[in-house]
């Protein structure tokens, strides 16, 4: 299960061997409707089992990594294909099975922003249900993958529309970079080499760290204990003396080699929790050298929503983080 969000040399090489449909740059008169987290399921029921619908429905909503609950990865809304008309062709997210026993072969094409943007359009066609499924099969952790990433796009073109303009002076001044951080982010404390921005309801908390040390290895263990100081310095918890560090049980955290933007680094995903304190939840974060190799920047998004399902939250503070540039 974990490694449906780490396929991306998979998907490159899909990506490669497929044509897409491109409308180009955003537009905001071209965005794509639907909620967070949600599919677009055209799978026909005369031509497909209930245990192969259940199949593709239980893949979909199969439980979203690395939070402290559980929560589908996507809502899946099913619908027949005579149902997919010109009011639901801008979904964000559409899986399509296209059956019918006239086609002459069975094939499986990544369509990007055909209709709006940004858009994933997966479209299964084939002349048996059996090859059609099969497909999906052998695809399965790519769909997802794209679907993810399609999410978290999604938010950033949102974002991008409303950034908080002293935010993006104080990333630039000290860490030289920028991130798509909307209006609703305050600057909660800063230092020469830190910076904590947060978004407060009277329900949840969302984060983004940004803080900058001398070089050091990227291992697991040195993320780990590097992200423990930094929260023990600068991030205060509810009670006196708790405060956030990693919570390494569980299988967590994931620890992985990426690329965001043009910047090499690790990523780690997992759950957070209060020393001396029941305060915990999910993040997501980013660690890379610069050019220069005397330093290493972290970009951390973590969530805080106790009484909430999470999944959500922490595809806003993960799209921050990947919109790293």
């Amino acid at each position: 299960m974990k490694k449906i969000i780490f396929v991306l040399l998979a998907v490159m090489l899909i990506l490669s061997s497929c044509k897409h449909k491109s409308v180009g740059a955003f537009k905001v008169d071209n965005f794509s409707n639907g909620k967070a987290g949600e599919v677009l399921l055209i799978m026909d029921n005369k031509y497909f089992s209930e245990g192969q619908i259940q199949e593709v429905n239980n893949c979909l909503q199969q439980a979203q990594p690395a939070i402290n609950q559980i929560e589908p990865m996507f809502d899946v809304l099913h619908f027949q294909s005579a149902d997919f008309t010109s009011k639901f062709v801008r979904h964000r997210n559409i899986v399509h099975f296209d059956f019918s026993p006239k086609y002459n072969n069975n094939v499986i094409s990544f369509d990007h922003n055909p209709w709006s943007n940004p858009q994933i359009y997966i479209h299964i066609k084939g002349y048996d249900a059996d090859s059609c499924l099969n497909l999906f099969r052998t695809y399965a952790d790519s769909i997802v993958y794209l679907l993810y990433d399609n999410d978290l796009k999604r938010v950033q073109y949102a974002f991008k529309r409303e950034l908080e303009p002293t935010i993006q002076k104080t990333l630039r001044e000290k860490f030289g970079i920028s991130l798509y951080v909307p209006m609703h982010y305050f600057i909660a404390n800063q230092t020469d080499d830190f910076l904590w921005l947060r978004f407060r309801t009277t329900k949840n908390d969302r984060f983004i760290m940004v803080y900058k040390l001398p070089a050091y290895e990227l291992s697991e263990k040195n993320v780990i204990a590097m992200r423990d100081t930094i929260t023990k310095k600068y991030i205060p918890g509810a009670v006196k003396n708790a405060y956030p560090i990693i919570a390494q049980k569980a299988g967590f955290p994931i620890v992985n080699q990426t690329q965001i933007g043009n910047k090499n680094g690790v990523e780690m995903r997992g759950l957070w929790e209060s020393t001396g304190d029941f305060m915990g939840g999910p993040f997501y974060s980013f660690t890379y050298q610069t050019p220069d190799g005397q330093s290493c920047i972290t970009v951390d998004g973590f969530v805080y929503a106790p009484q909430e399902d999470k999944r959500n939250y922490l595809r806003e503070v993960e799209a921050i983080v990947k919109s790293l540039r």
